[in-house]
């Protein structure tokens, strides 16, 4: 017999505690729900014009969720029966107006479509049924359901002694899910013919919950290796290198580094109604700073490296490494904080989007002269002319092409916040994973405290790992037999699809080698992030990145 089928089954599935978790536990999430459906009846009877949006409620809820991560943070620091009472308070908070921004939204959509048809003289006979107009059409949308699965989770889980501390880390999560949405726009769109399916709301609802889940499973593996005794500055390093990689790689098209190879940062642009096209403005004064909080975390890379890597009894000058380190990486978030401002403050602000030129007015973004060329080439490939053809065009032509657009049109381009929705969350996201390690940098000792035994944090993990599983193999069948209604086939390779079957082999390795082989704890947890992380890109980068059938999502 082999060494792993004398093993004791518990190791590698430890188990939860439902010792106290009776019904009562379970009031807050009940809360929620009947409050977010009290909410959209109301939203129903009274009608648009006096009833919050959508929006609002959602930026309710982002607020709720910041709340109550401070909160529950604070109880870790400072344990006290009002902290966990108020965080728990505004995380049903959160919730209630999360669904209830979504609820509302799907009873907007309903109407926008009643419009529609009653415009087109359509008897109600003829309407379709009211699941066709599930806002599922959109990646607003879908953030809104992917949070509150985030949150949703939390509140079924945090409400049991040895989880409390989960809110603190999930919920920032969560709110970073809703800037996301806010930064896409809530822009009512029609449902494309070929995607009505009655399979949409059962596929794209059980991929947002599902993503929601994968995200409280991370935030348990970050906690968990906290609570194992990684040291915070290796955690910085690799914030650190995330949040250089960032800063690198946003501003222009991927794989051009323009912050690094130009000093600026430039933001899309709109035409009116709201179309964006490929011509990017330079907004100033982001660019420097950037530029000088990538140097900073350039600096604390180096120093957190050498620190977190050496062994302090063979090399005890490391220390001042860990001293200097903090220095810079708080002088990094000063800096990140200066220029994700300065970016909203002149985007809301500037008035005018120009081509560059000396002696252009105030209150104006610049468009460099370099990117005419791209520009040309994209003109030509929107008149319909083949890539093969655009290839032999001469590129002074195309260039004289995109500064004629630019010229005659400049004073009709605009900037806007949803111009940029992945950039600009990503440069919060960056923001928050610096604040985070400076957070747990703070008396980690204490922090690690009053975390749970790491054993309960490892079984929360499994546990949330296994159900991500078993939501992404649901995923991927429904999405499969919704594939093959919509197009005809099966499956076929898509961006998407590979990028989820992905994701679903990776917490299937996750699970795998936590039963087989024994891997629990942190080498459990680390495949649990970088699952998480295949998540995230399948959710946006093949969104925005690679083309295919899901480009619209």
């Amino acid at each position: 017999m082999s060494e792993v089928m004398k093993q004791p089954a518990v190791m590698g599935t430890p188990e939860i505690s439902l010792q106290g978790a009776g019904l009562s536990s379970y009031l807050p999430a009940a809360i929620a729900f009947a409050g977010a459906g009290a909410l959209t009846l109301l939203r129903i009877k009274v009608g648009p014009e006096h009833f919050s949006t959508d929006g609002a409620l959602m930026m309710l809820a982002l607020a709720a969720y910041l709340v109550a991560a401070t909160f529950y943070l604070l109880n870790l620091y400072a344990p006290s029966r009002l902290f966990e009472r108020v965080g728990l308070a505004c995380a049903t908070v959160g919730v209630l107006m999360n669904l209830a921004s979504w609820l509302t939204r799907w009873v907007a959509y309903r109407e926008h479509d009643v419009s529609i048809w009653l415009q087109q003289g359509k008897p109600v006979a003829e309407w379709p049924w009211v699941f066709r107009n599930i806002p599922f059409a959109n990646l607003y949308d879908l953030s809104l359901a992917f949070a509150f699965g985030a949150g949703m989770t939390t509140l079924l889980i945090a409400h049991r002694k040895n989880f409390r501390f989960l809110g603190a880390v999930s919920l920032p999560l969560a709110a970073l899910i809703l800037i996301l949405a806010r930064f896409i726009g809530d822009d009512i769109l029609g449902l494309q013919p070929v995607l009505d399916s009655y399979w949409r709301p059962i596929h794209v609802g059980i991929a947002s919950l599902t993503y929601g889940i994968a995200l409280v499973c991370f935030a348990t593996a970050v906690v968990y290796l906290l609570k194992d005794g990684v040291k915070v500055e290796a955690m910085a390093f690799w914030s650190s290198v995330f949040a250089i990689a960032i800063i690198s790689t946003i501003g222009g098209p991927l794989g051009t580094f323009p912050i690094l190879t130009t000093g600026t940062y430039a933001a899309a642009t709109f035409l009116p109604p709201h179309m964006p096209v490929p011509l990017r403005a330079d907004i100033p004064f982001v660019g420097p700073l950037l530029i000088i909080a990538g140097l900073l975390l350039l600096g604390v890379v180096v120093l957190f490296g050498t620190y977190a890597f050496s062994d302090e009894q063979k090399a005890p000058n490391v220390k001042s490494y860990q001293r200097w380190g903090w220095y810079l990486i708080k002088a990094a978030l000063v800096a990140q904080a200066l220029a994700i401002v300065l970016l909203v403050w002149q985007v809301k602000t500037l008035k005018h989007v120009a081509v560059c030129a000396d002696g252009r007015p105030a209150e104006t973004a610049c468009i460099n002269t370099q990117q005419f060329y791209r520009f040309g080439v994209w003109m030509a490939q929107q008149d319909g002319v083949p890539p093969a053809q655009v290839a032999t065009i001469d590129p002074a032509k195309l260039e004289g092409e995109a500064a004629r657009f630019a010229g005659q049109r400049q004073d009709e381009l605009f900037l806007s916040l949803n111009a940029n929705p992945v950039e600009l969350a990503a440069l919060i996201t960056a923001f928050a994973g610096t604040l985070f390690v400076i957070i747990f940098g703070f008396k980690t000792e204490r922090l690690r405290f009053a975390l749970p035994p790491k054993e309960k944090i490892d079984s929360l993990m499994y546990k949330t790992g296994g159900v991500v599983f078993a939501g992404l193999a649901l995923l991927l069948m429904t999405g499969a037999i919704w594939a093959n209604e919509s197009w005809g086939r099966y499956w076929g390779w898509d961006s998407k699809e590979t990028g989820a079957f992905v994701a679903w082999l990776t917490y299937g390795g996750f699970l795998h080698v936590r039963i087989s082989r024994g891997w629990t704890g942190r080498a459990s947890a680390y495949f649990a992030i970088v699952a998480f992380l295949l998540i995230v890109f399948t959710y946006l980068g093949v969104s925005y990145l690679l083309p295919g059938l899901h480009s619209y999502a």
